[in-house]
């Protein structure tokens, strides 16, 4: 018959319920996360990217994984280095490389390597974390909650609130973090475009100018007088031109027929005629005259 001798069963051995799913430890799972690559699983070491999900990866692990695109499970939202940032993390002073486990020491695993700039918290997945996208600042959400600023605390960079980026989302916040995500490439891509549009219309206008030419130009219009008296004064001062030149030649020849010096000359003054070799001074010199050279002293 069985449950002789004095034997008690309990109520385990007699019901056969349904066993609890093994619970997973949340402090070590969240830990896990901020200490090893999302795609590789392998410990994180510098450099150290993460992508608009908000993912954290070894920069070395993506770029393999990018190249060779038949290995891109979970990286199918990252098409190039664009849609990746290297963090600018800040390292952690208190933080030891940790050796091998010996079983007599205590090891403190909760330790973090990163920290916060501003507030000095681990980044070990107890406090939440997030990345200034322009600049790739990694700051914890109590330094940007408590001191608002339009600038990045860290390295002074212009921000806004549209730039900062959860680190490792929490699965409610995964969906909104995604939908941020395809709103801020459409906004970069329209953006893109304008600008582009822009320039086209900007080189097809200096075109249309390059060949018109001339032609856009206007000429002030002047009014019959106007131009009817400079038509007189151009023709006058081509007649007196022609006058004067003509004079010119008449005295020139007037004066070389009649042997002209500046010694003759009742205007000019003794000191300027002793500046020639025709004044009387000059001619007993032994030597050539300073402006004129005389062949005969050679």
């Amino acid at each position: 018959m069985g449950c002789d001798g004095g034997t008690i069963p309990r109520r385990d051995e007699l019901v056969k319920t349904k066993q609890k799913p093994e619970q997973k430890d949340k402090n070590s799972e969240r830990l896990y996360r901020w200490k090893h690559c999302a795609v590789s699983q392998a410990p994180l070491k510098a450099p150290i990217v993460a992508c608009e999900l908000g993912r954290i990866y070894n920069k070395e692990e993506l770029l393999t994984r990018l190249l060779d695109r038949a290995s891109e499970n979970g990286i199918s939202h990252i098409k190039g280095l664009k849609d990746i940032k290297e963090l600018n993390l800040t390292p952690n002073p208190g933080y030891k490389q940790r050796g091998a486990d010996l079983g007599d020491a205590y090891n403190d695993n909760q330790t973090a390597e990163f920290i916060c700039p501003v507030t000095s918290l681990e980044m070990n997945g107890k406090y939440r974390f997030s990345v200034v996208w322009s600049c790739g600042c990694v700051l914890s959400e109590r330094a940007l909650k408590e001191v608002k600023s339009e600038v990045c605390h860290k390295c002074g960079q212009p921000c806004s609130e549209d730039d900062v980026i959860p680190l490792n989302p929490t699965e409610e916040e995964q969906e909104s973090v995604r939908s941020a995500m395809l709103v801020r490439r459409a906004a970069a891509k329209a953006a893109k475009k304008a600008k582009k549009e822009g320039k086209r219309s900007a080189e097809e206008e200096g075109e249309t100018s390059k060949t018109n030419g001339g032609k856009n130009k206007k000429i002030p219009k002047l009014s019959e007088g106007a131009s009817s008296s400079s038509e007189v004064s151009k023709s006058t001062l081509r007649v007196n031109g022609a006058a004067s030149a003509v004079l010119r030649d008449k005295e020139f020849e007037k004066i070389r027929s009649a042997g002209f010096s500046v010694a003759s000359d009742p205007k000019a003054s003794e000191v300027y005629k002793s500046l020639f070799d025709t004044h009387k001074t000059a001619q007993k010199k032994q030597s050539a005259h300073w402006v004129t050279c005389n062949p005969q002293y050679f």
